[in-house]
């Protein structure tokens, strides 16, 4: 299935509403099994899904086939449900050798989360490029196809890209930076500060800073001249980069320093 830029915000429905529901409406409850059919890939049945719902088996029964309907879900042997496998493809990376599309295919392959791929752009924008991933894995919700300067203070791709080119932080704009959450970063002191520890750590985090209850890890991917002009990215529930933070952070700089050496060859 292909994501038509602007990427799907998650809080969305799959692109093709439940023949349960009149189209434009979201049928109760759907995204919660989404997500649980997403931390448990072996596939779950209708008991299960009604108790995390608070339903009984046949209260949740229409949302189970609207998404089996949809296409985002299928019947395992067991007799259960289980997302759909199989990845999300967005349009191929401009300007970039293939090598870092395969990245992000590795980044998803091996972090089970939404990865992507994303460059400067020539007017101060951040263009995300390329992504992989499927319903319920966590992707951030409202993330544009073009980031924007006055984002570029609390998603953790802005800051990688940002940290890595002063001219551009430069050209900042404060006044324009909104807290999307309590944890939004908008003083420019702390900013920079944060901007000097992903320059030291060599790698940046979006700890429900741009929506709540979501959260990104994003490493800097330089090219064979050492510029930093993209960066791979993933993103989660902040419950699950709470637990796995060590983890998941090894997991992405491990496979942009790869896409480095690839790319530099």
């Amino acid at each position: 299935m292909t994501v038509e830029l602007p990427l799907p915000r998650t809080g969305d429905l799959p692109h093709r509403p439940p023949r349960t529901a009149p189209v434009g409406v979201v049928a109760p409850g759907t995204l919660r099994v989404l997500r649980m059919l997403a931390a448990h890939p072996e596939g779950v049945d209708l008991a299960a899904l009604g108790g995390h719902l608070g339903r009984s088996h046949t209260g949740v029964l229409p949302v189970v086939r609207g998404l089996l309907a949809s296409g985002q879900v299928e019947r395992t042997r067991a007799g259960g449900y289980r997302l759909r496998p199989g990845p999300v493809r967005a349009p191929q990376a401009r300007g970039l050798p293939e090598v870092l599309s395969d990245a992000v295919s590795e980044l998803y392959r091996r972090a089970r989360a939404w990865a992507y791929l994303v460059e400067w752009a020539d007017d101060d924008l951040i263009d995300v490029l390329d992504v992989r991933g499927h319903q319920g894995l966590g992707l951030v919700p409202e993330l544009p196809a073009r980031i924007p300067p006055s984002m570029a203070h609390a998603l953790a791709a802005s800051k990688v890209l940002v940290a890595h080119a002063p001219g551009r932080r430069a050209r900042l704009d404060p006044s324009q930076w909104t807290a999307y959450t309590p944890w939004t970063i908008t003083s420019p002191a702390a900013y920079d500060a944060e901007l000097a520890r992903v320059r030291r750590d060599g790698y940046a985090l979006d700890r429900e800073e741009y929506a709540p209850g979501f959260a990104c890890v994003c490493a800097p991917i330089a090219d064979p001249n050492g510029r930093v002009s993209a960066a791979l990215a993933i993103s989660l529930p902040a419950a699950r980069l709470r637990a796995e933070q060590a983890a998941l952070v090894a997991t992405v700089t491990d496979v942009a320093r790869t896409a480095h050496r690839r790319w530099y060859r």
